[in-house]
This record gives structure tokens, C-alpha cells and sequence, in this order.
């Protein structure tokens, strides 16, 4: 199979193997709600360090994110995160913080990040 999976990944692009990852629906009512604004630009997240303090409960953080001059992909794996934008395009990313810890998060090429590339920093606390 993965013979034929690089040409088609060429044609029909990452996401035919790599959907879009979406946070499950059922925001808690007294959930914090933060936001953020993000540029993706040469492969890398500008900020590149975001800090949450959920203040004990859960938070719905929500990140807008412009992708200038490529196609990139957001992705926070830990957190089941990992939208496409094309050049010029902007989008809103949500997701709920519910557990505390340092996330590694990335505007790549690839629907994944490898050790190569250049990662960001989520810390919620």
C-alpha cells in the first residue's frame, strides 16, 4: 500500500490519510474561554510559546492562526489537534484544555511534526 500512498499524497495531498482532527463537541458552561492569534510563516509559529492558566477548571482556548506565503498544518498531537491552512488563509482552532502540562505544537509541512521541525510551546497550567 504505501507504494501507492506517496503518489497519491502528491496528488490528492496529506489529508486523504491524515484528516482533520477536531476537538469532541460538550464545552462545560463554566469553562474559561481564552484566545489567541498566531502567524504561520516559514514553517514556524509566530508566537512560539503560549501560556494558559485554566485556574483550576477546564478552558476553551481558541487560536486563530494566518498562514503567510505556504501551506501549512497546525498540530498538536498530544491534544488530538491538526487543521490544514492554505496560503493566505486564516482559521480558528478550538480545543479544551482540561489537563495541565507542556505540549509540543507545530505549523509544518507534514501532518505530523518530526524532529526537524521547529516546535512551539503550549503550557497549561
Amino acid at each position: 500500500m504505501w507504494p501507492l500512498a506517496l503518489p497519491i499524497m502528491a496528488i490528492t495531498g496529506c489529508a486523504t490519510f491524515f484528516p482533520e482532527i477536531a476537538p469532541p463537541a460538550g464545552i462545560p458552561a463554566e469553562a474559561k474561554r481564552l484566545s489567541f492569534t498566531m502567524v504561520a510563516r516559514n514553517y514556524r509559529c509566530e508566537p512560539s510559546v503560549i501560556a494558559v492558566d485554566r485556574e483550576g477548571r477546564s478552558a476553551l482556548v481558541k487560536v486563530t492562526i494566518r498562514s503567510d506565503g505556504a501551506r501549512h498544518v497546525f498540530s498538536i498531537p498530544d491534544l488530538d489537534v491538526r487543521r490544514y491552512l492554505e496560503p493566505g488563509q486564516e482559521i480558528t482552532v478550538e480545543f479544551l484544555a482540561e489537563r495541565s502540562g507542556v505540549f509540543a505544537f507545530g505549523c509544518t509541512r507534514f501532518p505530523w511534526i518530526s524532529p526537524l521541525d521547529h516546535k512551539g510551546k503550549l503550557a497549561i497550567k
